[in-house]
């Protein structure tokens, strides 16, 4: 009877650690996920402000043309990172503003009016980041119910 429950004890912590191995790195592979989405600026992150996307001297009207040649490239490289304008607005000056402010003005203001609105982020684009989140969520939740499954049923 002692070595059965000596055999069942050490089956039981090798099935705990291979758990917590789990558990480690999924909780790794979400701080890898929320990383991605973080603002690199933990300064900029504790005022609420987005840090800008290109370094200062490169979001200069000179330096965004020759790097971009249109007002139309510029902005589909900004819908790209910061998801879908709120205007149709394609002029330079609201361009090198956003690229400044790292995020879109907020509608009905002009874009030399101070920090946007909740962040500058677009509802689609936090809902399309959500869908994501939740996405790789439901994958890490998925293995870790198999491994757990597999712990349980191994002899």
């Amino acid at each position: 009877m002692s070595d059965r429950f000596g055999q069942l004890m050490a089956r039981m912590a090798k099935g705990d650690a291979e758990l917590f191995r789990t558990v480690a790195e999924q909780n790794a592979a979400i701080r890898l996920l929320v990383d991605e989405v973080a603002a690199p600026d933990p300064a900029g992150v504790l005022s609420g402000a987005p840090p800008s996307l290109l370094p200062r001297e490169q979001c200069q009207l000179p330096a965004l043309k020759a790097r971009f040649r249109t007002a139309a490239a510029a902005h589909a490289h900004l819908e790209t990172a910061l998801g879908p304008a709120p205007t149709r607005k394609k002029t330079w000056d609201l361009i090198s503003e956003t690229f400044v402010q790292g995020a879109w003005p907020a509608p009905g203001r002009p874009a030399a009016g101070g920090s946007p609105a909740g962040g500058g982020v677009s509802k689609e684009a936090l809902a399309q980041m959500e869908a994501r989140l939740v996405l790789h969520i439901d994958q890490l939740e998925q293995r870790l119910l198999t491994a757990l499954d597999r712990l349980l049923t191994d002899p």
